[in-house]
């Protein structure tokens, strides 16, 4: 690789939790998209104190960590990055099993340089067990009951330079250094809504999140498990909503499991069950320190 070829204004923190065959590939994936060795920092919240050895790995920055979350690991990696000055004007943030195509990382960044209003930038997500069907292309929040949702079947913007979403799945985001650090993943959620959460504040502060249908990266999805949907979905209303709407929102859930399980088959009994366990554990959790500030009347 070429010194011209190296994306120097971009530093990465890759989220590792023990799977260190999935890597190996999504390091190699990054260097082979310009991503500098030296700009990418492996935050590691699976490891205990007497296994600090990620095998294949040689050469990069690793931050060993207690395992707090997703949101929890990134955030200690950007002020890891900025307390040793690798820190950059952007910041990527991946999984430990994204795999970007090539050319994502740079389309991506020359979108976010493009527009000083976008905050965060992510890709198309392909199943990595396919390589082609579509999972991700960002989300939206339902009219009334504010329910994250994916669009579906958008192919034909395949070629468009950017589209505005609500959320972006936070495999794979690109981010202004400074809105990452201002704003923050809030650690509360710990697996899961935390970037659907940071993408509606940046929204809400005047910024935009983008979709950029050229840049491509695939990984595994198995979906959120029902107890943190339960779970998450309630917070994720508490902070920035209000608590009924939350209730409200969890039991469509609810309903809509059991329709899903009676109707067409393909459900499980004990997903509402699950959903309604997580309901009752984030009512009973103390309310995040952002709660009032972020929340909005009705």
């Amino acid at each position: 690789m070429s010194v011209s070829e190296v994306v120097d204004d971009v530093a990465c923190i890759v989220v590792h939790h023990k799977s260190p065959e999935t890597l190996v590939h999504t390091l190699g994936a990054l260097t082979a998209n310009g991503v500098a060795q030296d700009r990418i920092l492996i935050v590691d919240n699976g490891n205990d104190a007497t296994d600090r050895q990620i095998p294949g790995c040689d050469g990069y920055a690793v931050l060993y960590t207690r395992n707090r979350g997703y949101a929890a690991a990134v955030n200690d990696g950007v002020a890891h990055l900025k307390s040793t000055e690798q820190d950059r004007a952007l910041t990527l943030v991946s999984t430990h099993e994204s795999l970007a195509a090539p050319g994502a990382v740079r389309a991506m960044r020359e979108e976010i340089l493009g527009d000083p209003r976008i905050a965060v930038a992510g890709p198309t997500l392909l199943n990595a067990d396919t390589g082609r069907q579509i999972w991700s292309v960002g989300g939206r929040l339902t009219p009334t009951l504010k329910l994250p949702r994916h669009w579906v079947n958008l192919d034909a913007l395949a070629n468009e330079s950017n589209v505005d979403r609500e959320w972006l799945d936070g495999a794979f985001t690109m981010y202004r250094t400074a809105d990452l650090e201002n704003f923050k993943l809030d650690e509360t959620y710990f697996l899961y809504f935390e970037e659907t959460d940071l993408h509606t504040r940046l929204r809400r502060a005047g910024h935009r999140v983008i979709w950029v249908p050229r840049a491509r990266v695939s990984q595994k999805s198995s979906g959120i498990p029902s107890r943190l949907l339960g779970r998450n979905l309630f917070l994720f209303h508490r902070k920035l909503y209000s608590k009924n709407r939350g209730r409200i929102a969890v039991s469509f859930e609810i309903t809509r499991s059991i329709a899903r399980a009676l109707l067409t088959k393909r459900g499980r009994w004990s997903s509402f069950l699950e959903i309604a366990k997580g309901w009752r554990e984030g009512e009973r959790m103390p309310a995040s320190s952002l709660d009032s500030r972020e929340r909005l009347a009705g």
